[in-house]
């Protein structure tokens, strides 16, 4: 809506200043008049039906700028993107100076799942106006969605300081990144400045538990992670303590933490590899063939460790997951 504001500034100026054309664009002002009232009082079905009768009166550019910017919010609140897609494309060719038609269709081009169509736009706008948080944190979100987790990095941070690191959701997915990208130093600085906006969220406490994980700290890991299941207690933040205990070099403690999830369910695949795993290391390989065979069964991740355990397996994983 800032963007939006920002057109309005420019192109909403009274109906009358545009009385210069005869009858035709007397009309055409009387209906922008009608189409920005629909529009601020938040009737996107009446801005779209008179939207024909005023470009039929060909309008001048000027009001042909502002109403394409109710028009195009209108069709996407409406969910006819393709509609919205089409308007923009048109509005920029028109009007390319204008940040919020190549904003709102980058920002489409970002939830339909074409980042690579994003970014240029996103460039555009930064270039006019560095310091647009929406366009910063859209060109993250591209970024990170291609793969370029340093350029996603670099604008997550320039977003997380334009709002003052008082969003948590943005905050936490600037983390993600940066777990995803292996930038320990950087993600539990975020996760750091995400518990400072959301105390009481456990994913802080867990971001920093797989922060000390992937340094090789699995005491403070474990510290962490004690934390993050104080807040939300669950059976996979339980089975992921375990996994730190068991590469923390406590096996017997793994073992116990195992045993526990697999009380209620024998078949729980996670909490089998984890036991299976916790026996081997202990030498103990013949007991912890039956967990690996029964992790084999889960999905794709406890598969592919399982696997890599029991090698040629004398039993066919399909069935013995049949038993």
């Amino acid at each position: 809506m800032r963007l939006l504001a920002a057109l309005l500034l420019f192109s909403a100026v009274p109906a009358r200043a545009f009385l210069f054309g005869g009858a035709s664009d007397q009309r055409a002002a009387a209906g922008l008049e009608q189409m920005r009232f629909a529009f601020e009082t938040g009737n996107c079905s009446s801005v779209l039906d008179l939207s024909p009768a005023f470009l039929q009166e060909k309008p001048p550019a000027p009001m042909r700028e502002e109403a394409y910017g109710y028009m195009g919010r209108c069709y996407e609140s409406a969910g006819a993107t393709d509609k919205a897609i089409s308007l923009y494309k048109l509005a920029l060719g028109l009007y390319p100076e204008n940040m919020l038609f190549a904003s709102r269709l980058a920002l489409i081009y970002n939830q339909a799942g074409f980042p690579e169509n994003a970014v240029p736009l996103f460039l555009k706008v930064l270039s006019i106006k560095s310091d647009d948080t929406e366009a910063n944190l859209g060109l993250a979100r591209a970024y990170a969605a291609l793969g370029f987790l340093a350029r996603a990095k670099d604008f997550y941070s320039r977003a997380v300081i334009l709002q003052d690191f008082l969003d948590p959701a943005v905050l936490e997915e600037y983390a993600l990144c940066m777990l995803r990208k292996r930038d320990w130093p950087e993600a539990l600085y975020a996760s750091g400045r995400g518990a400072g906006a959301a105390p009481l969220s456990a994913f802080w406490p867990l971001a920093e538990a797989r922060v000390r994980a992937g340094q090789g700290n699995y005491h403070k890991a474990l510290s962490a992670i004690d934390a993050a299941i104080l807040l939300e207690p669950s059976r996979q933040l339980r089975l992921e303590r375990a996994l730190y205990l068991l590469l923390g070099g406590l096996p017997h403690r793994a073992l116990e933490a195992a045993d526990a999830e697999l009380g209620p369910d024998r078949k729980d695949a996670l909490a089998s590899v984890v036991k299976g795993m916790a026996l081997y290391s202990l030498g103990k390989r013949a007991e912890a063939e039956p967990y690996f065979l029964t992790a084999r069964c889960g999905g794709p991740f406890t598969a592919k460790i399982a696997g890599s355990f029991l090698g040629a397996a004398p039993v066919p994983a399909e069935e013995n997951c049949k038993k």
